[in-house]
Parts: C-alpha cells; structure tokens; sequence
C-alpha cells in the first residue's frame, strides 16, 4: 500500500524528487501507477531529448521544478506545479511513434489529460488542484508553438493563453521542461521561448 502523503511530500517539498522516484522504480514500486510506468520504456527522438527516455526526461523535469518552486508562495501553487512537471509527457507512451527516422509524439499534450485525471484520482487530489495540473499538461506546448510562429502572434493569442493558464506559471513549467534535458541550452539554462513569452505577457497584460 503507498503512502501517499510521502508521496506528494517528497515531490512536493523535496530539494531533488528524483531521488525517491528512483527508489519506486528500484524496487519495484511503480506497479500501482502505469501512468508513471510507462514512461520507463517510452523512447524519445534523441534529437531533441539525448537524455533518453521519457522516465529520464520526466526526472530531469521534476529536479528543474523544484529549484523553481520558490517562485510560488502557496503549497497549493507549488503542489500543482510540481504535479504538472511530473505529469506532463503523461500522454506519450500513448502517443510515441516512429516515423520516417524519427519519434514523433504528436498530441501528447491533449491525449495526455487522460491518465493526468486518472494518475491523480488515486493520490486524492482535489479537484481545484487537479483543474491546474491539468491546464499544465494541456498547455505545456503552447510556449514552444507560439515562439515558432512568433511573428504571426497577436496581441488576443497572448490574452486567450492567459485566460486559460497564468502565463508566469506556465513560463516556469517551460524551463522546467526545456531545462529537464542533457543538451546545450539545458546545460547553460538557456529557454528562448519562455523568455519571449514572458516578455509578451509583461507587453501585453502588465504593461
């Protein structure tokens, strides 16, 4: 039977979460959540993650979260966000293809609400912090997309992402994400599209 209030803490609250995930996986652990299992043998394009497998990746993410989580006064925020860092690629193990020489995950992030609900139903989340994870895990690409097509991005584009998720927490999951990797621009904590996106959001809402 899990602990879940050990669960949450040393995701939550620990310095380094990776260090207890590892110990799940350890010892053989993890059977009572698939959403986490899968993502063990789950391949991604080196290309873009050398860092390996989703499970790696995710690990990555987590400890890059958590040295970001200052920047939230409430463990309410924290909690969510650090959820939202573990859950994100949730939906690639359903998602992961190889095609034409490369693996492809196309829409990980819609297809990935799925088991972020049924993931955190078993942990008793609530359902105020599960409607933030999830916009996390929804939202997680739009920072990249955005950045891609930068010069086509109006000033409405900026406003609809915030009304869905605020921009400065989606931002920290961005570098979270791109930071949670072994190439060049994690190494040197280098996330153009979070900072072009917080830019926009001080341009167009703080003004």
């Amino acid at each position: 039977m899990y602990d879940f209030n050990e669960f949450l803490v040393e995701l939550v609250f620990s310095n380094k979460p990776s260090l207890y995930f590892d110990y799940l996986k350890d010892n053989n652990l993890l059977g009572y959540f698939p959403e986490l299992n899968s993502l063990i043998t789950c391949l991604q394009e080196p290309e873009w993650h050398p860092e390996g497998t989703v499970w790696s990746h995710t690990l990555m993410v987590i400890d890059q979260a958590a040295e970001l989580k200052h920047n939230f006064e409430s463990d309410f925020e924290k909690t969510a966000f650090m959820l939202g860092a573990l859950c994100h690629d949730f939906g690639k193990p359903f998602t992961t293809i190889y095609d034409n020489g490369k693996f492809r995950s196309n829409m990980h992030d819609t297809i990935g609400v799925i088991p972020t609900n049924s993931f955190l139903k078993k942990l008793n989340i609530n359902d105020d912090i599960t409607l933030k994870v999830v916009s996390y895990v929804k939202n997680h690409l739009i920072p990249n997309h955005l950045y891609k097509n930068s010069q086509n991005v109006s000033k409405k584009a900026i406003l609809r992402l915030e009304s869905r998720i605020h921009i400065p927490d989606l931002v920290l999951l961005t570098r979270a994400d791109h930071w949670g990797r072994t190439d060049y621009e994690a190494i040197n904590k280098i996330c153009k599209p979070a900072d072009w996106l917080f830019q926009q959001y001080n341009k167009y809402i703080i003004q």
